[in-house]
């Protein structure tokens, strides 16, 4: 079905794309693939990739998932409960063979080590295509420049095209276009300060200046106390919290860091519970699926900014 072939360029453009055709022609991370018909039996690796298909209505498609990082929204509950779920985390490599895919398409990196699954150019030398999202890629998304939402878009774009559902892909991404730039506008945030709460980590894990997260703040109008920090992920310790004493501190919400157990470590800390965040309890939570670039990050743009609504109440 796949073939490793080599490109002239990369996609030059997120919307100019023509119909599924004889063969469709793309790079992953650098991998430069065609497929030569729409695949059949796609398997996803992470709940990231999961909810692209689900939103362009591609269940059918599917013969496997895995990886849930939290719970599927209502409005694609259905139709992921059609696809079989392979394993909880990273199926073993004899365990996708069985389901003889055709497609693997995975949200974060790790889906391809070779201690996982096993790499892209191995599966696509099994005639196996691969997709990793946009933003999952270093080479693409330097870790010392700020992310936009065009690697959203392009994912979209990408999958629209790989699985022949051109106009199902143009809609979502102008949809998700404007429900951005509509929350950009409204600029909730209004330039207040903001820390942004991953996990209890000592020193503690947090936005650097140039991932999701952060690109989620400036969204929202939030000025990050992190935001001069290279990375897209840090580490910084509580003394850089407590003397930047944030406006707003936004939680990230996870299975292994529950948002409740972290608002309990900032008010029982006797200099953390001194925050103005803490001591007014203007929280922000946010779940971890909606932080990432894909299909939910537009509704946790949505959500943090009715949450920051309602601290004015």
């Amino acid at each position: 079905m796949i073939k490793q072939i080599a490109l002239s360029a990369v996609i030059s453009t997120l919307m100019a794309s023509p119909s599924f055709a004889d063969t469709i022609e793309y790079e992953s991370c650098g991998v430069p693939i065609t497929i030569e018909e729409a695949p059949t039996r796609a398997i996803t690796l992470n709940q990231q990739a999961t909810e692209v298909m689900l939103a362009l209505g591609l269940e059918d498609h599917m013969v496997g998932t895995a990886y849930l990082e939290d719970e599927i929204p209502a409005q694609w509950q259905d139709a992921y409960n059609q696809v079989p779920v392979i394993a909880e985390n990273y199926p073993a490599k004899e365990v996708v063979l069985i389901e003889e895919p055709d497609f693997l398409f995975a949200g974060f990196a790790s889906a391809f080590a070779e201690k996982n699954v096993g790499t892209q150019e191995e599966w696509n030398g099994r005639n196996v295509a691969t997709y990793l999202v946009d933003a999952s890629c270093d080479q693409y998304n330097p870790k010392n420049v700020p992310v936009t939402t065009a690697p959203i878009l392009k994912d979209i774009k990408i999958i629209g095209d790989i699985f022949g559902v051109k106009d199902r892909a143009e809609q979502l991404m102008a949809e998700t276009a404007t429900r951005i730039e509509k929350v950009r506008t409204l600029n909730p945030g209004a330039g207040r300060s903001a820390f942004f709460y991953d996990s209890d980590d000592d020193p503690v894990y947090t936005a650097g200046c140039c991932g999701s997260p952060a690109l989620l703040m400036r969204i929202l109008g939030l000025n990050s106390i992190s935001d001069d920090i290279e990375g897209r992920w840090v580490n910084v310790g509580w003394e850089h919290v407590v003397q930047h004493d944030p406006e707003i501190i936004v939680i990230n919400d996870a299975v292994w860091s529950p948002a409740d157990e972290k608002i309990q470590k900032l008010k029982t800390d006797p200099v953390l519970a001194q925050l103005q965040a803490v001591k007014n309890e203007r929280f922000v939570i946010i779940p971890f699926s909606q932080t990432v670039l894909g299909m939910r990050f537009t509704d946790g743009v949505e959500n943090l900014a009715q949450q920051i609504e309602e601290l004015d109440q």
